[in-house]
C-alpha cells in the first residue's frame, strides 16, 4: 500500500516527453507535480517521503530523465513496472533498474513494521476479494490506481480512482467495488492514509489470481 499521485484522465496517457518546470520543493508536492506533468501513476511509501526535498526539474525531458534528476541524492530511486506506473523505494546497490512488480512491493513492504504489513496484507486480500466478485472488475486486462481511506470501523469510507481503466463503465464499477470493503479492524495508528493499491493488467505483472467461479455478475 503506498501514497500515490493522481492523474486526471485528461492526462492518464504518459508523455514521451514533457516539457518540467518543478522548483525544488517538499518531495511529496514535487511527486504530484511530476505525475500531473507526465501522466505516469508514481506511488510510495509515504514516510518515504517525510523530510526529503527535491532537486529542481526544468526542460524539454522525457519522464525517465526527469525522475532521476527529481530525486538525485534522496537516497530514494524509480522502479518502473510499466511505462507509466512507478514505484520510488530505498535506492539499493544499483542506480536505476526496472523489476518485477512483485519484487517492488517486496522492497516497499520491507519499509513497514510487522503491524503494517500484516494490515495491508489484509487490506490488498479484501479489495481483491471485491473487484474478484464482479465480472466488469475482475482483475486481469487493466490498469488501475486506487486511493482509499478507512473509518475507524475498519470500512472504506472514500475511495479516489487515480486516472482512468479506459473504460468509464469500469471506473465506475472498481470504485463502486472498492467503497464495499471492508477490513473489520482500524488502521494502524501510525499508518498514513490514504492507502493506495495498483491493480496489473497481467501482461505488465499482475499476480491477482481469482478464485475459479468469481466474477459472475
Amino acid at each position: 500500500m503506498f501514497w500515490a499521485c493522481a492523474v486526471s484522465a485528461q492526462t492518464a496517457q504518459p508523455a514521451s516527453q514533457a516539457w518540467f518546470d518543478i522548483p525544488s520543493q517538499p518531495l511529496a508536492s514535487a511527486l504530484d507535480a511530476y505525475c500531473k506533468t507526465t501522466g505516469v501513476v508514481i506511488a510510495y511509501n509515504g514516510n518515504l517521503a517525510v523530510g526529503r526535498v527535491s532537486n529542481p526539474v526544468r526542460g524539454q525531458l522525457d519522464p525517465q530523465q526527469a525522475i532521476l534528476l527529481l530525486l538525485k541524492g534522496s537516497g530514494l530511486v524509480a522502479d518502473y513496472t510499466a511505462s507509466d506506473a512507478v514505484v520510488v523505494v530505498p535506492a539499493p546497490d544499483e542506480a536505476f533498474v526496472t523489476r518485477s512488480p512483485s519484487a517492488i512491493a517486496q522492497a516497499a513492504l520491507s519499509q513497514q513494521s510487522a503491524i503494517e504489513r500484516r494490515y495491508s496484507a489484509l487490506l490488498q486480500e479484501r479489495l481483491n476479494n471485491a473487484l474478484c466478485a464482479e465480472r466488469a472488475t475482475r482483475p486481469g486486462t487493466y490498469r488501475a490506481a486506487i486511493s482509499f481511506w478507512i473509518g475507524p470501523s475498519g470500512s472504506v469510507t472514500r475511495v479516489k480512482l487515480l486516472g482512468t481503466t479506459g473504460d468509464p463503465q469500469r471506473d465506475t464499477a472498481i470504485a463502486e467495488a472498492a467503497r464495499r470493503v471492508s477490513a473489520g479492524e482500524a488502521p494502524p495508528a501510525q499508518m498514513t492514509q490514504p492507502f493506495t493499491m495498483v491493480v496489473l493488467p497481467q501482461a505488465s505483472g499482475g499476480t491477482v489470481d481469482c478464485p475459479p467461479g468469481e466474477g459472475g455478475r
